[in-house]
């Protein structure tokens, strides 16, 4: 097993010596207001997986610094992203875990039983982010388009990696639709459907589930 983050390699063989890995790994990505938290968070609690949620980290930093997220995002430091993505390998390397993140599936890689990738419209991004912060739609819409652009120029300058590139997910979701019920309900369907099919390697998991 491997991570996809070629510049994490040296970190993952220190971990490797480290921890042995126990239960699952999964790992949910997706564009801000996705509503990649919401599934899971729904996933890990539905699997008694812990939850971690790396852009926790950001949004601490960028209060700390009195910044917006996406002033933050523009301006943060490359080592920043690095130590995030360190910490989340770790996590990812022990198990037990649900990693809610942008780039967790590529960080995780081969580590992760199961790699979720929300794939939601930005228009409909646009208008969640606009009612959770309370601002306009049209501010959303350019906030939200910046940070995409800063994040994905900023994962390509660091670890060679197009955000945007969804070829190693192995579960692709558009929630436009769904209902708060459905937002929970569905991703925890689709895992454990994933798990089942997956079968064989992944038995002792998903007999569990």
């Amino acid at each position: 097993m491997k991570t996809y983050v070629k510049l994490l390699e040296k970190y993952e063989r220190d971990l490797k010596k480290k921890f042995e890995k126990k239960g699952l790994t999964i790992t949910v990505s997706g564009p801000a207001g996705s509503g990649k938290s919401t599934g899971a968070k729904a996933i890990a609690k539905a699997l008694k997986l812990r939850y971690f949620y790396v852009g926790e980290i950001f949004r601490k930093m960028a209060k700390e610094r009195k910044m917006s997220l996406e002033e933050f995002s523009e301006k943060r430091e490359k080592e920043v992203d690095l130590e995030a993505d360190k910490k989340t390998l770790e996590l990812a390397i022990k198990g037990g875990v649900v990693l809610d993140g942008r780039l967790t599936g590529w960080v995780a890689g081969d580590w992760a039983d199961v790699k979720i990738y929300y794939d939601t419209p930005l228009e409909v991004r646009a208008e969640r982010v606009a009612k959770r912060d309370k601002k306009s739609k049209e501010e959303a819409l350019e906030d939200i388009r910046k940070r995409d652009e800063e994040d994905n120029r900023k994962y390509k300058e660091i670890y060679k990696i197009d955000l945007f590139n969804k070829s190693i997910y192995d579960i692709i979701i558009d929630n436009s639709n769904f209902s708060l019920k459905d937002a929970k309900s569905i991703p925890v369907k689709l895992v454990r459907e994933f798990l089942k099919v997956k079968g064989g390697k992944n038995k002792s998991n998903s007999d569990k589930l």
